[in-house]
């Protein structure tokens, strides 16, 4: 789930940054994208097609996600409850 991919990331990106290794904001972006498997293939290139990288938060990113994870639970929901 994005929770825990979200909470990987961080973990990983903060110790590279106790280390001394600095990113910009448009690289965090794109490795956050690039770390999705196929499920979030679309959803990732709406995002990346969406904004410019300079300007979003890798916070707003997971917040995307996380609102797309939402969703396809949802649609899953209703397709279990129509059978």
């Amino acid at each position: 789930n994005v929770f825990d991919v979200q909470k990987h990331f961080t973990h990983v990106v903060n110790h590279l940054l106790d280390l001394g290794k600095t990113f910009e904001r448009e690289k965090f972006n794109v490795k956050v994208l690039k770390g999705l498997n196929r499920t979030w293939q679309a959803k990732s290139t709406m995002i990346s097609e969406y904004k410019d990288f300079t300007t979003m938060t890798v916070a707003t990113i997971f917040g995307k996600l996380k609102e797309y994870e939402l969703d396809l639970r949802r649609l899953k929901d209703e397709e279990v409850d129509k059978k």
